[in-house]
């Protein structure tokens, strides 16, 4: 008879666990959420059933950036997007709203929404896996003149994006400077950061039609163009290249003209910035970093924004994520892993506690 309660306690246990969807530690973990949908003159079921949906959404948009490359462009890769984001049924186990409320003409709700980690990391590895090219994330952003006015044509990034654009970097496109930006970049440097660039490529550009075109008896218009390029890294604002070049540009439209003008200098400036840039991210150390008991989503962000606020981080990935424990791959301007570790404990002490140190790999524990 005993062995028969036994039986069925563990019955029950195990029915009870699939009903309460308890699964493996880290299969599925909370991630916190809110959205707002348009409101209507309906009932407020219906409008906390859209708004959860769409924090459904919400939700896992957060947990797929988080396992994406540290240092991914803003936009989702397309594969992403049809495979994982469109389909966010096969990702999501349950939820449920902690607030709803109406906010003007919006509906707002917050919500907690079970996403199936797991899997998800999993299916991100799968895709990233596949012909997947690391690739370097760089800002550009550009001043250009022309006749010593400024323009807003872009024509010099036109030119940095053609010489770039056969190497494994993502140009992300920073707008225009300022001249205060271009004498004292940390600003835009900053901003670069927020956006995941590794690097930042400064550009300042001018075009003029030359003094002599005048006695050309041709209706071909002459210009005359250079441009200086600087290339900082926005893990510790070092600069690691600076380049100059001029190109000329003739054509019968004098727009045409400055056009080939600006954007040939420009390329002929960035061409030269591909080897330095290569090299320092050639230069960085990699190593393996583990990170256990990271148990929820907000705690895994924390994690990547502790090293993103370290300067002698120049990129990091998460190559792996089970069970609440994160693996990361870290490329470091240090000498080794220990190093590393000692300065994450001399900032964040309170955060972990280290649980092996090799000349290559550094394990701790989140707190």
């Amino acid at each position: 008879m005993k062995k028969f309660y036994i039986l069925i306690c563990v019955l029950a246990l195990f029915t009870g666990c699939q009903r309460f969807n308890i699964g493996p530690k880290g299969a599925g973990e909370y991630v916190m959420a809110s959205a707002t949908v348009p409101y209507e003159d309906i009932s407020k079921s219906e409008l906390k059933k859209r708004v959860l949906k769409q924090a459904e959404i919400n939700a896992l948009e957060r947990a797929t950036r988080v396992f994406l490359s540290s240092n991914s462009a803003v936009a989702f890769p397309p594969e992403i997007k049809s495979q994982i984001l469109d389909n966010p049924d096969a990702y999501i186990r349950k939820s449920y709203l902690t607030a709803s409320y109406r906010k003007g003409e919006e509906f707002y709700g917050e919500a907690r929404v079970m996403v199936l980690v797991s899997d998800l990391s999993a299916k991100i590895k799968e895709l990233q896996s596949a012909d997947y090219v690391k690739k370097t994330n760089i800002f550009v952003a550009s001043r250009e003149l022309i006749n010593e006015e400024l323009s807003l044509q872009q024509y010099c990034r036109q030119g940095i994006y053609k010489a770039l654009k056969d190497y494994p970097y993502v140009l992300i496109d920073g707008g225009n400077l300022s001249q205060n930006n271009l004498e004292d970049y940390t600003q835009i440097v900053d901003k670069a950061k927020k956006e995941g660039a590794r690097y930042v490529i400064l550009a300042e550009a001018s075009a003029s039609e030359l003094e002599s075109a005048a006695q050309l008896t041709t209706s071909f218009k002459p210009v005359r163009a250079k441009a200086n390029i600087k290339v900082i890294a926005s893990s510790n604002y070092q600069v690691i290249a600076e380049t100059a070049d001029s190109f000329s540009g003739l054509d019968g439209v004098l727009s045409i003209a400055q056009q080939k003008a600006l954007t040939g200098a420009c390329e002929n400036a960035a061409v030269q910035t591909a080897d330095p840039i290569n090299r320092a991210v050639n230069s960085a150390k990699t190593f393996k970093f583990i990170v256990n008991d990271v148990n929820t989503i907000e705690r895994l962000e924390e994690m990547q924004n502790i090293m993103r606020q370290l300067s002698e981080v120049e990129d990091f990935n998460l190559i792996k994520y089970t069970n609440s424990n994160a693996t990361f791959e870290v490329q470091a301007n240090i000498n080794n892993a220990e190093e590393f570790s000692a300065k994450i404990l001399r900032k964040y002490y309170s955060n972990f506690s280290i649980d092996r140190i090799t000349p290559d790999v550094v394990e701790m524990s989140f707190l």
